[in-house]
């Protein structure tokens, strides 16, 4: 198993210190050796594992980490070149998890460009603070990775950085799959999915459960709130509402043959014709059949709503 940057830094660092402590305090008979301070392989591991080509940084540029299939630009800044290597760590796992499930992101290589500060991302993007990336194509535009690591699922106990990576990669694998015709809240469903964003998307639904009481759009109008990504509490509620979608389908279908429909698309099949030889209905019905009878409120009331651990 990897270990993160500051967890490597941290075991080298006690183990250069149980060294000196037995250089200093310890038994004077034994004889110290270069192989008693060696550090052990398994830590050294991760960056080799990774097929690093290219490690680069310039202090007006910017830094590069790339491999065959992933290339991860960051800023000219201190903190953004200490944490390139985490972040490559997370972009490397996310895309080993999203092949594993769904197939390549790129044709090539993916391009993930982390900003340098949030009004560097509205520039690039023209988006808000609250949506983590913007795909263009086999280029991925981030938030700046600094904050997305501070950003933490306290359910998953993983920060945001690395569930925001899983889940853009997974929507870039969907799109090229599916050759861009999959139905929004479908690619938002499965990515989550993959990406394990369920925890994430009840929290975030549950802030706007009051002042989104009743909203339950048809597929067209959920859609069209997650292409637009305008307003936070439409975007947020309508991802909730597309995953449990997603959910509902896997109650009658696995993954494979819903990652089926998505490869028929792909081929030239139109929603119909995919949905009929994969589900054996037509897409309106299969919509039909898993849509939410009730408002979204109602699949959140046996939802956890403190800190795991915590008396509720």
């Amino acid at each position: 198993m990897s270990l993160p940057k500051n967890k490597l830094m941290v075991m080298m660092i006690f183990l250069l210190a149980a060294g000196l402590v037995n250089g200093c305090g310890g038994d004077s008979k034994k004889e110290s050796s270069e192989e008693d301070f060696r550090v052990p392989d398994s830590l050294l591991a991760p960056m080799e594992g990774y097929g690093i080509l290219v490690d680069e940084y310039h202090p007006v540029r910017g830094g590069v980490i790339a491999n065959k299939d992933i290339a991860l630009h960051y800023p000219p800044s201190n903190i953004a070149k200490f944490i390139s290597t985490n972040n490559f760590g997370y972009a490397y796992e996310a895309d080993q998890e999203v092949v594993k499930h769904i197939g390549r992101p790129a044709d090539g290589q993916v391009v993930i460009i982390g900003a340098k500060d949030l009004a560097e991302y509205k520039y690039l993007t023209k988006k808000d603070w609250w949506h983590c990336g913007v795909i263009q194509g086999d280029t991925l535009y981030f938030m700046p990775f600094n904050i997305m690591m501070q950003r933490y699922d306290i359910f998953t106990r993983r920060s945001l950085a690395q569930i925001g990576l899983t889940q853009k990669l997974a929507q870039m694998a969907l799109n090229r799959k599916s050759d861009g015709k999959i139905p929004t809240w479908l690619r938002e469903g499965i990515a989550s999915f993959v990406a394990n964003e369920k925890p994430i998307l009840q929290m975030q639904a549950i802030e706007f459960e009051t002042e989104m009481l009743g909203f339950n759009p048809e597929v067209e109008e959920l859609d069209r709130h997650l292409d637009m990504v305008e307003d936070r509490a439409f975007v947020r509620v309508s991802s909730y509402i597309a995953y449990t979608m997603f959910e509902r389908l896997m109650e009658s279908f696995t993954l494979k043959e819903i990652l089926s429909f998505v490869g028929k698309l792909g081929e030239e099949k139109s929603l119909d014709q995919a949905s009929g030889e994969v589900f054996g209905m037509d897409y309106v019905s299969m919509i039909e059949k898993i849509k939410l009878e009730d408002d979204f409120t109602v699949y959140l009331k046996d939802v956890p709503r403190g800190r795991p651990g915590e008396d509720r």
